[in-house]
């Protein structure tokens, strides 16, 4: 969503979603969205009502296995979008785009996927309730080449050993 987007969404009560960026790219935009509602209610809207946002997720025993399973399947998805977006939706702010710098897991990973171990998958989660607030989260799991077992697998391991950890929030996974 561009900044006049948000801005509408938000002054008329419309909802939005969010994929790719970064947190610290999020965090602007969900702080655009937050005032924007706020004015047009006239009341302080918490960061993160009315927004959703979408993350790559695969869980798996270790790190080493997540990248193994998940790399080529998310790759193939992000090769195809951002070959029309570029990559500039996946930087920070004021970040500028190395010269020559390719599409690789080792670039994205950081920025904005939810791969790992539960521990680490959790942990990434409680940095975007720290940061945003977030109240929805909705998991993207299957990408083209990945084994149904595998995506089965790791939604067990999501919701067995990541889901409890935020049972007592107000966190919403869908």
């Amino acid at each position: 969503m561009t900044p006049r987007s948000i801005e509408i969404a938000a002054q008329t009560g419309i909802n939005g979603i969010f994929w790719m960026p970064t947190v610290k790219e999020l965090k602007q935009r969900f702080e655009l969205y937050r005032d924007k509602a706020s004015e047009a209610r006239g009341v302080e809207v918490p960061l993160g009502q009315g927004i959703a946002l979408v993350r790559d997720v695969y869980v798996a025993e270790t790190m080493e296995e997540a990248r193994a399973d998940f790399e080529e399947a998310v790759l193939n998805t992000y090769r195809w979008i951002c070959h029309w977006r570029g990559l500039s939706n996946l930087l920070d702010p004021g970040e500028v785009l190395k010269e020559g710098q390719e599409l690789d897991f080792d670039f994205l990973f950081h920025r904005n996927m939810l791969v790992g171990t539960p521990e680490y998958v959790a942990g990434k989660i409680q940095e975007l309730q720290d940061e945003l607030n977030l109240e929805t989260l909705l998991l993207w799991t299957n990408h083209s080449t990945l084994p149904h077992e595998k995506i089965m697998k790791s939604m067990k391991l999501f919701t067995e050993e990541v889901m409890p950890k935020f049972a007592k929030t107000k966190l919403e996974v869908n």
